[in-house]
C-alpha cells in the first residue's frame, strides 16, 4: 500500500526543465520521440515538415493542481499551426484523447485558450485574447493554469515572462475528474519559418501552493488632485483594503476620506482625499494591515506619488541640453545615442506625453515623463530603455527615434501642440575639440539659461565616461551672458552679396558700411543660421581689390550690442592651372599624427580654395576627389595647409602657423609613394606631385613625421631633385610658412655655376644642398653630371644622357651612389653636354663638402 502511494504521487507531481539534455527520463516522456530534441537545455520540435506529432509523460493529478510552463514559438501561428498542452487526457497518444483539458497555443485568433474533451467532443472553456501571439520571430510566454478543489479554472498570461501574471479569464467546470497522461501536441504546416519553431520548458504539475505571502504594493499613483489609484501585486481582501485607517499620506493629507476596491480589478484601491495636493509635491503614501484573499496582512510600506498640472512651455523653457550622435567607439557610455533635456524654470512642471523630438526627416514621440523645474530627464529609443534605466532612472522611451547624423544636423523639440520649444543646428565643429568628433563623446550646452543657443554655447563633454546624461553637464556655466557679439570674417559670395560671420547667435544685423566706398542696400539676419549676416550691396565689387566692412548696432540673444568692428576681405580671381602649387607634403605623420599637404600661391592673383579638391591617382586615373568646403583667400606668394586635423598637425610642428590652415578631407596617402592632385573647380589639374620615400634625404634612417620640401617653385614639381626632406632645426616640416630648404635657382653668366660653393648636408636647415646652375647658349644640349672626390673617383651620377632645357637647375643632397653622405672636403664636378652632331663640351667645378668635426 505504501509503494502504491508513492507510485501516485511521483505520477500526480513532476517537474522537468530539461538540463539533463534528455526528455527520455526524469520523467520519461514518449510518443513521437524522433520528432522532437533537447535544444540549449529547451525541448525543441524536430519535424522535417507538415506532421501532427505529441508527447507525454505520466500525470495523474486532476484537482488542487497547478500547471505551469514556458513556450518560445519562434513562427506565425494559423489554422495550421498551433499547439495543444494536455493538463490532463485519459489517453498516453494523445490523438486518441476521448476526455481531458488542454491549452491550445496559437489557432486562427492566435491566442492561448481553455478547452476541454468529453467523449471525443471538444469545447471551448476560456476564450483567450485575440492577437496574443502576434509574432513570427519570437513568442516568450510563461502560462499558468490552476484549478481548485471547488473546480475554479483560472488562466494566467505572462507575457515575455517577466515574471508577472496577467489573469486571461476563469470558469466553473468538473466535466472530467481523472487523468492519465500530460503531454504536447503539435499541428504544424509545412509553410516557411513554421518548421522547428517550438520551444517548451520549464515544466511545473503539482497542487496549488498554499499562499502564505501578503501582498505586497505595487505603485501609488494621483489621478487627480485628490485622488490617488494604489495597486497590489494580487487581489486584496475587500474589508481590510477599504479600511482608510490603513493608508496615510504625510504632508498634512491624514487618513483618506474614503478607500473603494475597484470593481473590475480587485488588485486596485482608490483613495480619496480631503486636503487637495500641492502641485508639484511628492508625498509619502503608508499603507498596512492589507490582506490578501488567504488572509496575509502585509506590514507597514511606504511608497511616494506626485500630482502636478502640467504647464505650457515657452521657447527654451525645456531645452536640449546635450547629444550623442556618435556614441563609438565607447568611452564608457551605452553604445546608443540620447538627447538629454532640461527644465530651465524654476516652477514649472510640464508632461512630455506627446512632444516630439524631430530631425526634420523623421520624428519621435515622447512618451509619458513628468519634468520638474531643474530636472533632467534622457530620451532614447524605446527598445534602449531597458539598458538604460539600470543606470539613470530619469530616463524616457522616444517611439521612432531619430536617427541623430554624426556630421551635425538640425535637431527640434515640440510639445503635444507642435509648437517650437527648442532647436540645436549643431555641427561636429561644435566639439572644439578634433580629438572628441570621432566619436564616444557627447556635446554638452554649457549655459541653458541662455534666451538663444549657437556653436559658441556648446562643447565636447569633459565627463570620464565621455557624457554626463540625466545631470548637471560637465562643461556648465551659468554666468550672464555679457559680452556682445565679434564680426569674424566677411565672405563674398558673389560680386554683389557678402557674409558676415560673428561669434555667436545675432537678433538684430546693426549697421554695415563698405569701404572703398560701396553702397549697401540690405541687411538681413540669415534665416537658416542666426550667425551670419546677408548684405547685399549696392555696386558690384571689383576682383582683387582689398575691401573693409565696418559694423555697428549688431545685438545678441541677451541684448547685449557691438559698438564697433571691421574686418577685411576681397573677392578673388578665378584660378587657372598652376596658380597653386605643391609646396610641400607629409604623407608619413607621427603616429596619431595627420598628413598635410601645402600649396603655394605662385601668382598675383587672389585665389579661394572653396571649390577646390585634393585627389589621388588610382586605377589609371584621378580618384578620390575631396571637395574643399571652406571659403580661404591665399594672397599672391602666400600659402594653405590642407589637413584633416588641424591641431594634430599644430601640436605637431610649433612653429606652424595656424591662420594658414583649412580643414579638409583628404585622400589616403600611402607612407611610401604616391600622388598628389590639387584640382580647379573645373576639375582642372592645377598641380600634381609623383611622391616616393626615396626622395628624403639618403641618411634619414626613419622618415616618419618628416615632410618634404619643394626647394624651387619656378622648377618642375615632378623634378625629383626639386625636393627635399625639412631640416631638422625646424622640427622636420614648415606647414604655412617659407620651407626650410627653400633654395631658388639662378642663372649663372657663364655656363654651369654652383650655389653654394662650401655646403654642409647634414640636415640642419642651412646649406644643405648643392644646387648647380646651367644657362646653355641654344637648345638641345643632352648632359651628364657626375660628382667626383678629392682623389677623382666617381661617387654620384645625378644626370646622364638627359635633354636640357636653354637653361635649368640640378640639385645634389650631399649622398652618393651608396646612400651614404659623401666625405668632408673639397669635390669636383663634371658637366658634360653634346648636341645631336657629336660635339661635346664639359665644365668643372671645385666645391667643398662641409660638416662638423
Amino acid at each position: 500500500m505504501l509503494l502504491h502511494v508513492n507510485l501516485l504521487t511521483i505520477n500526480a507531481q513532476f517537474t522537468d526543465d530539461f538540463s539533463d539534455g534528455d526528455f527520455t527520463s526524469s520523467p520519461a516522456w514518449s510518443g513521437d520521440n524522433s520528432l522532437f530534441v533537447v535544444d540549449a537545455n529547451q525541448l525543441r520540435s524536430n519535424s522535417p515538415g507538415a506532421a501532427v506529432y505529441y508527447l507525454s509523460t505520466p500525470s495523474t493529478i486532476a484537482s488542487d493542481a497547478q500547471w505551469e510552463f514556458s513556450i518560445d514559438f519562434q513562427l506565425s501561428t494559423s489554422g495550421a499551426n498551433y499547439a495543444d498542452v494536455y493538463l490532463m487526457s485519459d489517453n498516453a497518444d494523445l490523438n486518441l484523447t476521448s476526455n481531458g483539458y488542454y491549452i491550445k497555443i496559437g489557432g486562427t485568433p492566435d491566442e492561448i485558450s481553455l478547452y476541454k474533451v468529453v467523449s471525443g467532443t471538444r469545447t471551448l472553456l476560456i476564450d483567450g485574447t485575440d492577437g496574443t501571439i502576434n509574432s513570427s520571430s519570437s513568442n516568450i510566454f510563461n502560462i499558468r493554469v490552476k484549478r481548485t478543489v471547488s473546480n475554479d479554472w483560472t488562466l494566467d498570461i505572462d507575457d515575455g515572462a517577466t515574471g508577472s501574471y496577467v489573469t486571461d479569464g476563469s470558469i466553473n467546470d468538473n466535466s472530467v475528474t481523472s487523468s492519465t497522461h500530460f503531454g504536447i501536441s503539435i499541428n504544424q504546416s509545412s509553410a516557411a519559418g513554421a518548421v522547428n519553431g517550438h520551444y517548451f520548458d520549464n515544466f511545473s504539475v503539482g497542487n496549488i501552493p498554499v499562499d502564505i505571502t501578503p501582498p505586497s504594493l505595487v505603485s501609488a499613483t494621483a489621478t487627480s488632485f485628490t485622488e490617488v489609484d494604489v495597486v497590489f501585486n494580487e487581489a486584496v481582501d475587500l474589508t481590510s483594503a477599504q479600511l482608510s485607517a490603513n493608508y496615510s499620506a504625510d504632508g498634512g493629507l491624514g487618513n483618506p476620506s474614503s478607500a473603494l476596491v475597484d470593481g473590475a480589478d480587485p488588485t486596485l484601491v482608490h483613495l480619496s482625499f480631503s486636503t487637495p495636493f500641492v502641485n508639484g509635491q511628492t508625498y509619502s503614501l503608508s499603507v498596512s494591515n492589507i490582506e490578501d484573499l488567504a488572509g496575509n496582512a502585509m506590514s507597514l510600506t511606504n511608497e511616494d506619488f506626485m500630482y502636478f498640472l502640467p504647464d505650457n512651455p515657452s521657447y527654451r523653457e525645456v531645452v536640449i541640453n546635450e547629444l550623442l550622435p556618435d556614441p563609438t567607439p565607447q568611452i564608457g557610455l551605452l553604445d546608443a545615442e540620447y538627447v538629454e533635456l532640461f527644465n530651465a524654470t524654476t516652477s514649472k512642471y510640464f508632461d512630455l506625453s506627446g512632444w516630439v523630438i524631430t530631425d526634420g526627416t523623421s520624428s519621435g514621440t515622447i512618451d509619458s515623463y513628468p519634468l520638474g523645474p531643474g530636472e533632467y530627464v534622457i530620451l532614447v529609443a524605446t527598445g534602449d530603455v531597458p539598458n538604460f534605466s539600470p543606470i539613470w532612472p530619469n530616463v524616457v522611451g522616444v517611439t521612432s527615434f531619430p536617427s541623430l547624423n554624426n556630421a551635425g544636423e538640425n535637431v527640434s523639440l515640440m510639445d503635444a501642440g507642435s509648437n517650437l520649444v527648442d532647436e540645436v543646428n549643431y555641427t561636429d565643429s561644435w566639439y572644439q575639440d578634433a580629438s572628441k568628433e570621432d566619436g564616444g563623446w557627447s556635446l554638452e550646452q554649457i549655459n541653458p539659461d541662455l534666451p538663444c543657443s549657437s556653436s559658441a554655447n556648446w562643447r565636447a563633454s569633459e565627463g570620464v565616461d565621455g557624457g554626463t546624461p540625466g545631470d548637471v553637464n560637465s562643461v556648465y556655466n551659468n554666468d550672464p551672458d555679457t559680452t556682445s557679439p565679434n564680426l569674424n570674417v566677411v565672405t563674398v559670395l558673389d560680386n554683389l552679396t557678402l557674409l558676415a560671420h560673428f561669434s555667436e547667435e545675432v537678433v538684430g544685423p546693426g549697421a554695415f558700411s563698405v569701404a572703398p566706398s560701396i553702397s549697401v542696400s540690405s541687411v538681413t539676419v540669415s534665416a537658416s543660421n542666426p550667425l551670419n549676416v546677408v548684405i547685399s550691396l549696392g555696386a558690384a565689387l571689383d576682383t582683387g581689390t582689398i575691401y573693409t566692412a565696418t559694423v555697428s548696432g549688431t545685438s545678441d540673444c541677451s541684448g547685449n550690442v557691438l559698438s564697433s568692428d571691421e574686418v577685411q576681405f576681397i573677392l578673388p580671381h578665378l584660378p587657372k592651372k598652376r596658380d597653386l602649387i605643391i609646396n610641400e607634403v607629409l604623407f608619413n605623420p607621427f603616429t596619431g599624427g595627420s598628413d598635410f599637404v601645402e600649396a603655394y600661391n605662385n601668382s598675383p592673383r587672389y585665389i579661394d580654395v572653396y571649390g577646390f579638391y585634393l585627389a589621388d591617382f588610382s586605377s589609371d586615373t584621378i580618384s578620390n576627389a575631396k571637395f574643399v568646403d571652406e571659403n580661404f583667400i591665399v594672397a599672391p606668394g602666400g600659402y594653405v595647409v590642407f589637413t584633416e586635423d588641424s591641431t594634430a598637425v599644430k601640436n605637431d610642428y610649433l612653429n606652424a602657423q595656424s591662420g594658414r590652415f583649412v580643414q579638409t578631407d583628404l585622400p589616403t596617402y600611402s607612407n611610401e609613394s604616391g600622388d598628389v592632385y590639387i584640382l580647379l573647380p573645373s576639375d582642372t589639374v592645377s598641380d600634381s606631385f609623383s611622391y616616393h620615400e626615396d626622395m628624403h634625404f639618403g641618411l634619414i634612417n626613419d622618415p616618419d613625421g618628416i615632410s618634404l620640401e619643394r626647394i624651387d617653385f619656378d622648377r618642375a614639381t615632378n623634378d625629383a631633385n626639386n625636393w627635399h626632406s625639412a631640416a631638422e632645426s625646424v622640427g622636420f616640416a614648415t606647414p604655412g610658412y617659407e620651407n626650410s630648404q627653400y633654395f631658388p635657382g639662378t642663372i649663372a653668366e657663364e655656363m654651369v655655376g654652383l650655389e653654394p660653393e662650401i655646403f654642409s648636408p647634414d640636415n640642419d636647415g642651412f646649406e644643405d644642398i648643392l644646387n648647380i646652375n646651367y644657362s646653355m647658349d641654344q637648345p638641345g644640349y643632352v648632359a651628364n653630371v657626375r660628382i667626383f672626390d678629392s682623389k677623382g673617383r666617381l661617387i654620384k651620377v645625378l644626370i646622364e644622357n638627359e635633354l636640357l632645357a636653354v637653361s635649368g637647375t640640378f640639385t645634389w643632397d650631399g649622398t652618393t651612389e651608396d646612400r651614404l653622405k659623401a666625405r668632408i672636403g673639397p669635390h669636383i664636378l663634371h658637366f658634360e653636354v653634346f648636341t645631336q652632331d657629336g660635339a661635346v663640351s664639359s665644365v668643372k667645378k671645385a666645391f667643398v663638402v662641409a660638416g662638423n668635426f
